[in-house]
């Protein structure tokens, strides 16, 4: 049985954030401080994003993937005080629920900013008041990711120079990606959204915001440079053209905001965001269940 999503009528105060959060219940990859239960990762993860709220008006929606009854619970219970629904589902996978996120929060009418969270980050206390203060100082920003990719330092198509910005200890600067996690005014997601529903017909994560920010994929160079990078970052060139070749020639050039140090981290152990000493930060709050 398909699950359904009752939309819920505007309130009459805006949040100043809308979350769509997506949890799947396995460990991926080689996350920081060796999880191996999921729930102890999300846990850490889901607590750490509490905090980084702060004193934010927020309108969640969590989707549960194929996630037993613990994971409901847990979300229920850290988030008690918040307006929020719970969407159950049967192992739709990455692309499927990342397409719920965005027509989730496309269609909502509760806050004019919104936020894509996966399951494996951790954040800085107040990061993501951080974050919905920069886009209310700076109307033309469109988009943000509070996370400071290590690749933004080791890949060559990164390696561009764009506007910089230093506000409250952080220096905020243009980059040419991130992952499926970030924030974003909702009249530009509408804008794009075709965009980024390419990533459940086969483009990457990469591929969608180098066809948004078209940094690099004008170049020829940059596109035989980027081999050198790994198949991915090669692959996604040819990517951003196959599915969103229309965006790249005759679409609006979007900017995508990043602080330095970062405000977050993928819990990734090599994609760690450099700067900050995560392990030092939440090490004396790990749990990790019998």
């Amino acid at each position: 049985m398909k699950p359904t999503i009752q939309s819920v009528p505007p309130r009459s105060s805006l949040s100043d954030l809308a979350v769509c959060y997506r949890i799947y219940p396995r460990v991926s990859g080689h996350p920081v401080f060796a999880f191996r239960e999921k729930l102890d990762l999300v846990r850490l993860n889901l607590e750490s994003f509490k905090e980084a709220a702060e004193s934010l008006s927020l309108r969640l929606w969590f989707i549960l993937d194929n996630c037993p009854a613990p994971y409901e619970d847990l979300v229920r219970g850290l988030f008690a005080e918040y307006d929020l629904d719970v969407i159950r589902l049967n192992g739709e996978g990455n692309g499927a629920t990342f397409r719920r996120q965005i027509d989730i929060l496309e269609s909502q009418q509760d806050a004019g900013l919104v936020y894509f969270a996966e399951d494996d980050y951790l954040y800085v206390p107040g990061a993501l008041e951080r974050g919905v203060e920069f886009f209310a100082k700076h109307p033309d920003v469109e988009f943000l990711t509070l996370y400071d990719h290590a690749d933004h330092y080791r890949k060559y198509i990164h390696q561009g120079k764009g506007p910089h910005l230093l506000e409250g200890g952080h220096t905020w600067k243009t980059v040419a990606s991130t992952c499926l996690t970030f924030m974003a005014r909702r009249e530009a997601l509408a804008e794009t959204a075709p965009v980024f529903r390419t990533f459940a017909a086969g483009n990457s994560d990469l591929g969608l915001w180098l066809a948004l920010t078209k940094r690099g994929v004008l170049n020829p160079w940059t596109f035989i440079r980027s081999w050198s990078d790994g198949r991915f970052v090669g692959a996604s060139h040819v990517l951003a053209w196959l599915h969103a070749g229309g965006q790249i020639l005759n679409g609006k050039r979007r900017t995508l905001w990043v602080p330095t140090p970062s405000l977050a981290t993928h819990m990734e152990t090599s994609g760690l965001a450099p700067g900050v000493d995560w392990v030092r930060m939440f090490e004396h709050r790990v749990r990790i269940s019998a």
